[in-house]
């Protein structure tokens, strides 16, 4: 099982606002439901709530698990709407009471606790750097090496910047692949 980390950042950090995201970027949108249908995609319960909240969540082709404390009431709000292949529930960041495809990735999508959380064990990052601030109230780890200056946001040392693209489209942003670090054999 691959965990892969995907997110959106504004210029300051900024992943949301009370749940949802405050920007619209269609092509960012597009890259991601690219990179994640068929796949396992887990989300905070503010996230979740957010996104279905404004009939977003859960989202389609893709099995749908929401981390929450309060995962047995949440459970049987929702049992009876959804089956459990599509949309679940645990208290468990990995995911350990959850049955998921072996193969399969899983993609960590949000929101700011959840990303504190699985960051140090993941084996990918997909990040979408957009160059604009928005009035977010959740933000991405920050590296402590810039706290106080501009923005930098905290990636593993077991990672390294494998690729980075400027994204076309009505609003252009960064798309940044970050992968494990090659061993190095003289």
């Amino acid at each position: 099982m691959q965990k892969i980390l995907i997110a959106a950042i504004d210029k300051d950090g900024g992943i949301g606002k009370d749940g949802y995201m405050p920007w619209y970027y269609p092509a960012d949108l597009k890259l991601f439901m690219n990179l994640t249908m068929g796949n396992t995609i887990v989300m905070g319960r503010t996230t979740f709530d957010g996104m279905f909240d404004r009939e977003k969540a859960p989202l389609k082709g893709r099995q749908n698990i929401v981390i929450t404390s309060q995962a047995a009431e949440y459970r049987s709000r929702f049992a009876d709407k959804y089956p459990l292949s599509e949309l679940c529930f645990t208290d468990d960041i990995n995911c350990g009471d959850v049955e998921l495809d072996k193969e399969a990735k899983v993609f960590y999508c949000g929101g700011g606790n959840v990303y504190k959380q699985i960051i140090d064990s993941v084996d990918l990052i997909y990040l979408s750097r957009l160059d604009e601030s928005y009035d977010c109230n959740t933000f991405f780890p920050q590296d402590p090496q810039s706290l106080g200056k501009e923005f930098t946001p905290y990636i593993p040392t077991y990672l390294t910047n494998s690729f980075s693209d400027k994204m076309a489209g009505k609003n252009p942003f960064t798309f940044q692949i970050y992968t494990p670090k090659q061993l190095i054999i003289y």
